[in-house]
């Protein structure tokens, strides 16, 4: 039987366009900009003196298979403009610095944003460094999965670069990821949960809904949590960040190498407009 996912609340998803590479920085683009605002039209009163945070949960057979935390503010940039009839939450200068910590975590830290470029990234051998010879097996046929699979159910070749380096980083962070479960299978499924997760790539605008990726994969949608353990050992607190209204949803990893060159595109233009705002 088809398993029921469940959502609260869900929006409908919007089938991606085009060549079948990722949601590029045009689509993206169109949404994170600057809304105009009428100054006629009376802003709504502020809750408590803070924008309120919505949390998005996706069931699957019962079991957490993706979530997510967005602003619960109109889905709009704050104005350039000041709205008429209540207080700012936040001014521009606020809310232009909460965005650049937002993109600082993404890539991890200034110093890596600063130097992100856009070029698509070329794909590899894995590199394991000191791994012990047993984990070192295990991890590479891990990343012969995900290449098929990159390639298979995503048809994105550059993908196949973006995991093998996720894989690296994330046994550089945690060496005993491989060790605490011999279910190779679900860690296969937690990185390309968090490989789609941190490029846009599962989700409404995305390539696959969340209900979708688990049978296409062939893997349990338990690895969802598993995705998720890994994306917080890389980018610990991350979960705690909750991007600016009408950014695309992207999990912050840390990792500017799993990233594609077309999600690199969209934070170098967002960095540098930020950046030109004179933050630093």
């Amino acid at each position: 039987m088809t398993p029921s996912p469940t959502s609260s609340p869900m929006p409908s998803r919007t089938p991606s366009e085009g060549d079948g590479s990722s949601v590029g920085a045009q689509g993206w683009s169109s949404r994170w900009r600057d809304d105009d605002v009428d100054d006629d039209v009376a802003a709504p009163a502020p809750t408590q003196g803070r924008r309120p945070r919505i949390t998005h949960l996706v069931l699957v057979d019962g079991l957490p298979a993706d979530h997510w935390v967005e602003d619960g503010s109109d889905g709009g940039w704050q104005s350039r403009h000041r709205r008429r009839g209540g207080p700012a939450l936040s001014t521009e200068h606020d809310d232009r610095e909460r965005e650049l910590r937002w993109l600082d975590c993404l890539v991890g830290g200034r110093e890596a944003l600063l130097a992100l470029d856009d070029r698509p990234l070329v794909t590899g051998p894995l590199d394991l460094g000191d791994v012990p010879p047993d984990v070192r097996m295990r991890a590479e046929a891990i990343s012969l999965e995900c290449d098929r699979l990159a390639v298979e159910v995503f048809g994105l070749d550059e993908l196949v670069a973006a995991l093998r380096r996720l894989l690296a980083a994330a046994l550089t962070a945690d060496p005993g990821m491989l060790q605490r479960s011999n279910r190779d299978d679900t860690a296969t499924g937690a990185l390309v949960w968090a490989a789609g997760q941190a490029n846009g790539l599962i989700g409404p605008e995305g390539h696959l809904l969340a209900r979708e990726l688990w049978p296409r994969l062939g893997i349990p949608p338990s690895a969802a949590g598993r995705g998720a353990a890994l994306v917080q050992r890389l980018a610990p607190g991350s979960d705690q960040l909750v991007a600016p209204p009408g950014a695309p949803r992207l999990r912050a990893t840390g990792v500017p190498g799993a990233l594609l060159g077309t999600t690199r595109a969209l934070l170098v233009t967002r960095r540098d407009e930020v950046l030109g705002t004179g933050l630093r």
